[in-house]
């Protein structure tokens, strides 16, 4: 699922809210951003979208790479443990999802994407700042540099 600009800022809304533990704005984006019993499937697009992005980026894979630098790039990323680790958690996000969670476990994958996104900082866990400036880069880089 591609998800619309209006869908990607409440995202990113809600992450923020999560990590903030501000129960009434994740309420409010959570509204915005899905159906009621369909913030988990959101999460999870978001997930499919965000992690590949991220993680390309990481490893400076682009478009505009001749397809031998592309693929050394590629086989780059699949022997990092890093990368590899980030595989699993997408996977396990995308199958968490599909096991129909309610919208108050759907917090539980947001924390679990936003995990991955201060480990991507290389923040320690807890460091909220370093979270949010993730955050805010994810959101920049995905909304193709739109405040």
């Amino acid at each position: 699922m591609t998800m619309s600009p209006a869908q990607w800022a409440a995202a990113f809304d809600y992450l923020e809210a999560v990590l903030l533990q501000d129960a009434p704005k994740a309420a409010a984006s959570g509204r915005i951003l899905a159906a009621p019993g369909q913030i988990a499937s959101t999460i999870a697009s978001l997930a499919d979208e965000l992690i590949p992005e991220l993680l390309s980026q990481a490893f400076q894979i682009s478009d505009t790479m001749s397809q031998a630098e592309r693929r050394t790039a590629e086989e780059a990323m699949a022997a990092d443990r890093g990368a590899q680790a980030s595989a699993l958690i997408h996977m396990a996000l995308r199958a968490w999802a599909d096991d129909d969670p309610t919208d108050a476990e759907a917090q539980d994958l947001a924390l679990v994407l936003l995990g991955w996104l201060q480990l991507m900082a290389g923040a320690p866990p807890g460091d909220h700042e370093q979270a949010l400036l993730m955050l805010g880069s994810a959101r920049h880089t995905i909304q193709g540099g739109t405040p």
